[in-house]
């Protein structure tokens, strides 16, 4: 298998488990699963391209200058990914932040439309 063929799919195994966790009303833990959804599908996507980042803020500036920059993904995507970093930031991090069901049901929708869009791009190549 592919490498980037197995990070999309512990990209999807995270949107799993994410669903599981809003289901079972975990918001914090799923808003944390629902980004590494989304990172594990950009570094698939970057290593699809033989291009490869050692930190969660590196992957995000390389999707924005070989992805949205080109084209291939409009910014709204580079906020998505963006925004789901902050949130797992808190999540992860910070002992009081409980997060919601809004903000982890949007997160977790982002994330399935994030994978989908990585997964029709890579379908193409």
């Amino acid at each position: 298998m592919n490498e980037y063929k197995k990070l999309l799919s512990l990209s999807l195994e995270e949107l799993e488990i994410a669903a599981l966790l809003l289901d079972r009303e975990h918001y914090r833990t799923c808003l944390s699963r629902s980004y590494y959804s989304i990172y594990y599908a950009t570094q698939a996507l970057l290593l699809s391209q033989n291009l490869y980042a050692s930190t969660h803020k590196g992957t995000i500036r390389l999707f924005g200058q070989h992805f949205v920059k080109t084209g291939q993904f409009s910014s709204e995507w580079a906020k998505i990914l963006s925004d789901a970093y902050e949130l797992r930031q808190l999540s992860d991090y910070d002992a009081d932040f409980t997060g919601t069901f809004a903000e982890a049901k949007k997160s977790l929708e982002q994330a399935k439309a994030f994978v989908a869009e990585v997964e029709k791009l890579l379908n193409a190549q």
